[in-house]
Order: C-alpha cells, then structure tokens, then sequence
C-alpha cells in the first residue's frame, strides 16, 4: 500500500490566514458586494478604494472570515461594508479634533479621475497641481483613507494644514532607492514601496533630493510615478543621453499597466521650478515634448 502526503494549499500572499483560492473568493465577493449597490471602485490585494475617495482595508475581512463557513462569507461581507459605507457617509473627519486629525493627515497625489470637476469646485478647491496632477490631503486612518475636504482645511487652517501633512509625508519615507540599468547603459534609479504616499514626493522634489543625499545637476532631474507607491527618478548629468529618457518611460509605462494604484505613465521634469510633464498622448501614444533647455539630449 502507498501512503501519499496531501499537498499543503498554496496560501495568499497578502493574508496568509487565507488559502489562495479563499483569498480571490474573498475580494470577488467584496467587489461584487460594492459595485452591486452603484460604488465604482479600485480594488487592491489589501484594499478596495471607491470613486469618492474612501478607502477600505481588508484586513479586518481576512482576519474575521477563516473562523465562518465559506457560505455565510457574502453575508458577512455585505454585512462589513453596510457597516464601513454608513459610518462615513458623512466623512468622520467631520467631528474629528484639530489635534487628532493633523496627526495623520498626509499630502497626496491622486488619480485625477478618483475626483469629478464637480466635486474638486464644490469639495476641494484648495487642491495643488503638480504637472498636472491633483495634490490633496488625506487623513490616513487605520482602515480607511479619507480626503479632507475644504471644510475641514479651513478648519485647521490652509497653512498649517499643508505644512503638516507634509511633514507626516516625510516622515513616512523616501523608500530606498535602487539602480535599474538596460543592455545600453540607459540608467535610472526606481523606489517602490508599501505606501500609497509615495508618489506624492512628486510634490516634493527638493525635499526628496536632501533626504536621499542627492543633488541635482544644472538641467535638473527626470521622475515619473507610474503608480501610488512607485517612483522613478534620473538626476540628469553629462553622460544623460535620450536612452534614458526612453528606458525610462518604457519601464514606467510597463508598470503604469501592471501595478495597482496606476497614477501616470507621463515624464516629469523639474530644475528649480514647477514640475511639468515632458511628454503628451499623441494619437494614444506617448510622445516626447522636450522643452528647448532639454532638446539638446536628442543629438546624444
């Protein structure tokens, strides 16, 4: 007689306490459960974000759900967001302390699609665009994430409230930098971390530099954010030739498709001044604008 061993069940890479299988049946149901009463939404391995804004982590869900029979996980579920979707309906920054709220408010660049034209007119007129793309405040709560809206930076104070959330951003992170470098040499250095702020050092770009040890060159830096927590940079120097412009965008574009959190597949460029994008959709490519203080780099 042969004895075989059964096969341990491959576990999901996010919440272990989950087979893979229970992992994908879970957040299946979790995006049936949300679009099923009208929220469009943005769904991760961790969390799901909607339309507006609101930010859900599943951990609590993935935590609660080994002790339950698999057929009483809908309900559970349905049950979990009925729940979160009431309580901050009306945003819970709304009673929220001075104190407490600037504890955990956080600046950050989001999706310009995640915010109508409507809503940024009636709800965040104090948005900040950096190349083109919405700098906010977020209050990063434990299991949600929360946009402040006007009423609530007024209430803070507009000043204070930017100065703050930028230092909760620093005090986040750079991430840490490494070198990606292709088959010609073309060379830039990519950070990809945990966080969903780190994009926003977009904003930031000095910032960014002094915390890295880094200094920028006469013609300044390169950067991309392909994604939420994903940034791409490349100081630019004498041996910068426009390979690494284009390596640089084909990675960022690769990632732009395949990470979550997609942001911008756009090159930036920033030397002292505001940050503007150097590159546009043509005919639903990506096209190169180089400004004239960089089109010296297409002769390289």
């Amino acid at each position: 007689m042969a004895f075989f061993r059964k096969k341990p069940k491959e576990l999901d890479a996010t919440f272990p306490q989950l087979t893979l299988q229970q992992g994908e049946k879970m957040r299946s149901i979790c995006a049936e459960t949300l679009t099923g009463v009208g929220h469009a939404i943005e769904l991760a391995d961790d969390h799901v974000t909607l339309s507006d804004g609101r930010m859900f982590g599943l951990e609590t869900i993935a935590r609660t759900l080994p002790k339950a029979p698999e057929r009483e996980w809908k309900d559970m579920i349905e049950d979990y967001f009925a729940r979160m979707t009431a309580k901050t309906a009306r945003s819970i920054l709304d009673d929220m302390p001075t104190d407490e709220l600037l504890t955990k408010t956080v600046a950050t660049i989001i999706d310009p699609a995640k915010i109508t034209e409507e809503e940024g007119e009636r709800h965040y007129k104090y948005t900040r665009w950096v190349g083109l793309l919405p700098l906010v405040m977020a209050y990063d709560g434990e299991e949600t994430v929360n946009y402040l809206r006007d009423d609530h930076v007024e209430r803070v104070g507009e000043d204070q409230a930017w100065e703050t959330a930028f230092a909760n951003l620093l005090a986040e992170g750079t991430g840490t930098p490494q070198q990606a470098t292709d088959a010609d040499g073309a060379s830039f250095l990519g950070i990809m971390s945990e966080s969903i702020f780190q994009s926003s050092w977009l904003a930031y770009p000095a910032a960014l530099l002094d915390a890295l040890e880094l200094t920028a060159g006469p013609k300044g830096i390169l950067m991309t954010v392909p994604s939420a927590s994903a940034m791409n940079l490349h100081i630019i120097n004498d041996d910068t030739s426009v390979k690494d412009l284009f390596f640089m965008t084909q990675v960022t574009r690769a990632q732009y498709d395949d990470m979550p959190h997609a942001l911008s597949p756009h090159l930036y460029w920033w030397n002292g001044g505001p940050v503007q994008p150097i590159t546009e959709v043509v005919d639903g490519e990506l096209a190169m604008m180089l400004p004239d203080e960089l089109e010296y780099l297409l002769s390289k």
